[in-house]
């Protein structure tokens, strides 16, 4: 892997390790089951897990749209 990508993938971790601490603590969940309903989310709509995890962070995804338990 090149330098650029490690970079690319680091910085792809540490965002959604960051919306899943977001989900958790919104949803008093464990950052498994808020990382789960992200991918779900993520899936279903054919989206990059990263790419939804930056509008959480962002605040322009409503996460009352992501189903959870």
């Amino acid at each position: 892997m090149e330098k650029t990508q490690l970079q690319r993938a680091l910085s792809s971790r540490i965002v959604i390790e960051q919306a899943k601490g977001i989900l958790a603590e919104r949803w008093n969940a464990t950052p498994d089951a808020a990382y789960d309903a992200l991918r779900t989310y993520a899936r279903a709509r054919r989206l990059r897990i990263s790419d939804c995890a930056r509008h959480i962070i962002d605040q322009t995804l409503d996460t009352d749209e992501i189903p959870h338990v």
